[in-house]
């Protein structure tokens, strides 16, 4: 570090991080946070909306090892400028789309967008930080989703403007952000060597991180479902008004942040193995709260806020565990490539949870859906601790 004040440096990188995250996420939150508004413009049905967020993740999928080799090559202010870019495009196509074919490609663009920020932040959090406070430091830049989540639902909540209007608006913030990323200087990374597909090729042929990376895809999926048809459940099963089921949503995110702070903490300073015990417990308590959301719509409105913070606090809040186990698995050249392997699970995950939840709603109806998750979350557990298993042999 070349500041007087390593500390400092260390904090101003994070918040960097941190606001990357926020911008990139508060872009998809919106599009959720109005989906009912969105639907009814769009004359979409729930499946219709869902494959619409599945095009996000589906970006997502198909970038995460391009991406990954991308930030491990050029550097991460490069990549995060070239994220807050595409994420600008995708809105302002999405605020002009008049079906689901544009639609998905708005929010295809923004996927593509944010499929850069997770290498780019997990590789700087790698860079800066110790192993003794990394699994902390990724849950707070993780924060930075939540946070704009939040910001974001309460955006949505007022109902003071149209959904195009206010997707322009995010777009314009957007741009604003990426421009700051050119203007800002962010301490040079140390020499590394050049990563080759070869080396990506080598990852995909580790089986504790398969077996590591198959349970993240897991909760991928559970946590996608929960957030984007969050809204529309309360509306649904509760009969909640749009302003009360977004602010819903924006405690889901901020009980989010919390969880992903308090289990970074845990896993760094509490608990032995902490990152796998965590990533069990969490996997346990969620499927307990997504099966309570089953009892809700004789519950009411007080129960859905509560049930709402518990799933935020737990599936909201493992990616940073995630991210901080797959970086401290390989060599840190291959930093990057490892978080894309991570994210080429998870975003496969993302990808097909809310698509196959909103069929499921449709057909089958909301009891059999949560089922369903509480079930896989349970199964992604499992995984976690088998993978644990095969590294020990």
């Amino acid at each position: 570090m070349a500041e007087s004040d390593p500390v400092a440096g260390r904090l101003a990188r994070l918040a960097l991080l941190f606001v990357a995250h926020a911008v990139g996420t508060a872009n998809i939150t919106l599009v959720v946070a109005l989906s009912p508004s969105i639907e009814e413009s769009l004359g979409l049905g729930h499946a219709g909306f869902g494959l619409m967020i599945s095009a996000y993740y589906g970006a997502m999928l198909v970038l995460a090892l391009p991406a990954g080799w991308l930030v491990d090559r050029f550097g991460l202010r490069a990549m995060l400028v070239n994220a807050q870019v595409l994420l600008a495009i995708g809105l302002l196509v999405l605020a002009s789309a008049r079906g689901l074919p544009t639609g998905a490609l708005g929010l295809m663009l923004c996927g593509g967008g944010y499929a850069f920020i997770n290498p780019a932040t997990a590789r700087g959090v790698l860079m800066w930080f110790p192993p003794s406070a990394r699994a902390t430091a990724m849950g707070v830049k993780q924060t930075g989703v939540p946070a704009g989540g939040v910001v974001a639902a309460l955006i949505a909540a007022t109902g003071q403007a149209d959904w195009r209007a206010l997707a322009t608006g995010m777009a314009v913030v957007t741009i604003i952000a990426g421009a700051a990323y050119l203007a800002l200087r962010v301490a040079p990374q140390p020499a590394l060597s050049v990563v080759r597909f070869g080396d990506m090729r080598a990852l995909l042929r580790l089986p504790r991180l398969g077996l590591f990376n198959a349970a993240a895809c897991l909760y991928a999926a559970g946590q996608a479902a929960f957030f984007a048809y969050l809204v529309l459940f309360a509306r649904d099963a509760v009969a909640a008004p749009l302003a009360l089921a977004s602010l819903c949503l924006a405690i889901a995110h901020a009980a989010s942040a919390t969880g992903r702070i308090c289990w970074g903490v845990i896993s760094d300073r509490l608990v032995a193995n902490g990152r796998i015990v965590c990533l069990v417990a969490i996997g346990l308590l969620a499927a307990i709260g997504v099966m309570l959301l089953l009892g809700l719509p004789g519950f009411g409105t007080t129960a859905l806020v509560a049930t709402a913070a518990l799933i935020g606090f737990t599936l909201g809040g493992y990616a940073g565990l995630t991210q901080a186990a797959a970086v401290e698995a390989v060599e840190q050249n291959r930093a990057g490539a490892a978080i894309g392997y991570n994210m080429l699970l998870t975003s496969f995950g993302a990808m097909l949870g809310p698509a196959a939840f909103g069929i499921g709603v449709e057909w089958i109806g909301y009891t059999a859906a949560w089922s369903v998750m509480a079930a896989m979350l349970l199964a992604g557990a499992a995984l976690f601790r088998t993978s644990t298993a095969t590294a020990a042999r």
